[in-house]
């Protein structure tokens, strides 16, 4: 739907993605586009609201290997060999939604026994202008394709109650949407963190984009919480003088986005290239760092960068895109002086794949004509081993981790259902930043 858009040059909001198969209908309908598979697809979402719809889709995969996936929800697979089965249901009345998907896992070598796990689940009232609800589901804020420095799809969604609000302004599109919950998966800070969500975006027209997002950790257990004030708009970011973790404190971090679209079409007719996106996304620790005679103004420190570009044209798309993470002193993405675990799930960090203290490129072609598709991927990652910082210097050591990873997957549509296989590897080198110690990792999947 998102390539569909960019190929007729309209503001569908790329920067804020969730789990919704209704947003996905609204979005589709606004295109004008053609009827085809996926109004299909979304039969039950594009139904008369007055009456009771609903939608059960099976899910299955088995995968084998120790490369362990990323942007998966969490669900790192650990077996050598791994099963997933569960459904997918979508039930609606009147502006009412409900989602859930529940899922049996088996890993080998993870005691043998089968788990329950339940990586979506969501109720709530949905319209084409206002969202509202409670639950679990992935969130993708920012113009990433492989990674966002906020919060992706990377670690287990965590329970959240929302309210956004999208409205059309002139040839372009506002979203504002607010959000407060807890983390629930184990840590090894504070148990519980409750954890704070705001994003904005506005696109004046379809060629520009610009978002900007917030998250907090606050309170948690055995911990005070702020000041309500300190929440919205925190003025005293540092506690010091506090060597036992006694007086509140919380962890904020914030990032800017851009995206910026080029009608390459429409100025070169026949050129056989329809677009050229470029985005950027730029976050770090939400602080206030300097003052304005008597206004305090917020300011961002412990920078982070992403950048990308995706050229694509018809059924094609060709997309690279490079996402610096090199905390400095204050540890934005990890090493709060309380909540050192960071904005993570089960030690997955919620927003970048790669984590902090990282640089990454990635890039991907892919290939969708119509219900079938295929994306050739690759990525180099490297990571640095910070031992401490100290004295406003960060010291690290002797050696970088790298790890270069290569993949295909494949999809298509049968009987309302989409399959999909994979495979990848992944060479690391100087593995836990040991030196001459590498590693070669694989994984195959199948599923629907």
């Amino acid at each position: 739907i998102d390539h569909q858009a960019r190929l007729a040059h309209a503001s569908v909001l790329y920067g804020a993605r969730t789990s919704s198969a209704k947003t996905m209908y609204y979005r589709w309908k606004g295109l004008g586009r053609p009827p085809n598979f996926i109004d299909v697809i979304l039969k039950a979402e594009g139904e008369e609201s007055d009456i009771f719809r609903y939608r059960l889709a099976p899910q299955a995969r088995v995968s084998a290997g120790d490369l362990r996936p990323q942007n998966q929800s969490g669900d790192t697979e650990p077996g050598w060999v791994s099963l997933r089965a569960g459904a997918d249901g979508r039930a609606y009345f009147h502006d009412f939604e409900l989602m859930v998907a529940p899922e049996l896992r088996w890993d080998e070598g993870e005691a043998g026994e089968a788990y329950a796990a339940l990586p979506l689940g969501w109720v709530g009232f949905h319209t084409r202008r206002w969202r509202v609800g409670f639950g679990l589901e992935d969130r993708w804020f920012g113009p990433g394709r492989f990674g966002g420095l906020m919060l992706t799809n990377n670690a287990s969604p965590a329970p959240l109650a929302s309210a956004a609000t999208e409205h059309a302004v002139g040839q372009g599109r506002f979203r504002l949407e607010a959000g407060a919950g807890w983390l629930n998966q184990p840590r090894s800070d504070v148990e519980n963190p409750g954890w704070l969500v705001f994003d904005f975006r506005f696109s004046p027209f379809p060629a520009l984009e610009i978002g900007a997002t917030r998250m907090a950790l606050f309170g948690g257990k055995g911990r005070p919480s702020p000041e309500f004030g300190q929440l919205l708009l925190p003025t005293r970011p540092h506690v010091a003088n506090d060597p036992n973790q006694r007086l509140p404190d919380q962890d904020e971090i914030a990032a800017l986005d851009a995206r910026l679209s080029f009608p390459l079409d429409t100025w070169v007719p026949n050129l056989g290239v329809a677009y050229l996106d470029l985005w950027t996304q730029y976050g770090g620790e939400d602080v206030i760092a300097r003052q304005i005679g008597p206004v305090k103004v917020p300011a961002l420190a412990g920078i982070a960068n992403l950048w990308g570009a995706e050229l694509g044209g018809g059924a094609w798309a060709v997309c690279v895109e490079w996402a610096r993470l090199l905390d400095d002193q204050f540890r934005w993405y990890s090493g709060h002086r309380v909540y050192h675990d960071g904005f993570s799930q089960s030690g997955m960090s919620m927003g970048h794949p790669s984590g902090g203290d990282s640089r990454t490129w990635s890039a991907s072609v892919r290939w969708m004509p119509d219900d079938i598709g295929a994306e050739i991927f690759a990525s180099d990652r490297r990571r640095v081993g910070v031992v401490a910082p100290a004295d406003g210097q960060i010291f690290t050591l002797m050696r970088d981790e790298r790890a270069q990873s290569a993949g295909l997957r494949g999809w298509f549509s049968h009987l309302d259902q989409q399959w999909n296989a994979g495979v990848s590897v992944s060479k690391v080198r100087d593995v836990q930043f040991k030196p001459d110690v590498d590693a070669l990792h694989w994984r195959f999947f199948i599923g629907i």
